[in-house]
């Protein structure tokens, strides 16, 4: 079995849109949502879902709280305006349980099909097979033995989930299953499609180089913020 772990902040409307999806996914194992202090109804509607319990606004502090209370023995961390399909979730558990992998990712798949949405979900994928490094949009998986082991997530303003997987690919084998999670282009769209891949490209340039993060932080913050509005 597995634990699906949902960090949510304000995503009454992603919440709407998938509730059909996440009933049937809640029969792998169990739904957890971890809510930021959300100001709509994102809390009322999650408890119809699934698990709901609180966390301070930061994904990779919601994201621990989550693997805290789960209680199975895989993990797996998706976003809000991410899916994925049931019978993933049973290979996920099959990757897992036949320890081919401790921990890994999907491919990732835009809800676009214009072909520069699918470029940059190729690029993305690409990054991921080559560094071994995986984005939360990816929808990251891990054994929960190994996730204790490594601290979790930092809980830094910004890139937990590649300060994470970098710590993940040393402790063990770790990859991309060929399966799809769809993620949404609302970020893209909203920001604008270059000025989102520059700010990416930013953000990964100083987790390289142990930079600081806050000013891009903020940055990112702000994206987030008009993107629900």
């Amino acid at each position: 079995m597995i634990s699906v772990i949902i960090p949510v902040y304000n995503e009454e409307e992603s919440l709407l849109r998938n509730d059909v999806y996440y009933q049937v996914i809640s029969h792998a194992g169990e739904l957890i949502f971890v809510d930021g202090g959300s100001t709509d109804r994102t809390v009322s509607l999650a408890q119809k879902l699934g698990r709901v319990i609180t966390a301070p606004r930061n994904r990779g502090a919601q994201m621990n709280r989550g693997a805290k209370e789960a209680t199975h023995k895989i993990l797996l961390f998706l976003h809000a305006d991410a899916f994925i399909h049931l019978e993933n979730l049973q290979q996920v558990v099959k990757a897992i349980e036949g320890k081919k992998y401790i921990g890994g990712c999907f491919k990732q798949v835009l809800d676009d099909p214009a072909i520069l949405y699918r470029w940059i979900a190729w690029t993305g994928n690409f990054r991921a097979k080559v560094s071994r490094i995986f984005y939360g949009d990816q929808v990251i998986f891990v054994r929960k033995d190994v996730f204790q082991e490594l601290g979790g997530f930092p809980e830094v303003k910004i890139g937990e989930d590649v300060l994470f997987t970098k710590k993940l690919r040393r402790k063990g084998r770790v990859g991309i299953l060929p399966f799809a999670v769809n993620c949404s282009t609302r970020r893209w769209k909203r920001q604008g499609i270059w000025q989102t891949f520059l700010l990416n490209l930013r953000i990964n340039t100083a987790l390289v180089w142990n930079q600081d993060l806050d000013e891009l932080a903020n940055a990112y913050q702000d994206v987030r913020e008009n993107i629900k509005r």
